[in-house]
C-alpha cells in the first residue's frame, strides 16, 4: 500500500470519533451527516470483518492515533497477531472505501 493511501486511512480513523459525535448530536447539515455515516459505517464494518465486533473500535483508535502494540489496550493479543490484524484492518478499510 502506498504511504499516501495509508496516511489517508490513518486520518480517517483519527477522525472517527469526531464524526460519530457530530452524527449523534446532529450538529451538521443533513448531507454532511449522511456522508459521515457512510464513512463511519464502512470503516467500522471493515474493522469488524477482520477484528470482530469486540476489538474493532480499539483497532480504529490505534490506527488513528498511531498507537503500537506496547501502548495498545489490546495487550491480550500476541504482538504478532496484533500487528497482522492491524495491517489487515488498514487494508480492508481501504478496500471498503474503494480506495484500493
Amino acid at each position: 500500500m502506498p504511504t499516501e493511501l495509508e496516511a489517508v486511512i490513518i486520518s480517517l480513523c483519527a477522525d472517527y470519533l469526531r464524526r460519530a459525535e457530530i452524527i449523534s448530536t446532529r450538529r451538521a447539515p443533513y448531507n454532511v451527516i449522511m456522508e459521515y455515516r457512510f464513512l463511519n459505517y464502512r470503516i467500522m464494518n471493515a474493522a469488524v470483518e477482520i477484528a470482530g465486533s469486540r476489538d474493532a473500535l480499539f483497532f480504529i483508535y490505534d490506527i488513528g492515533n498511531n498507537i503500537g502494540y506496547a501502548a495498545s489496550d489490546l495487550y491480550v493479543l500476541s504482538e504478532t497477531i496484533y500487528k497482522t490484524r492491524k495491517r489487515e484492518v488498514i487494508d480492508n478499510i481501504a478496500r471498503r472505501l474503494s480506495l484500493m
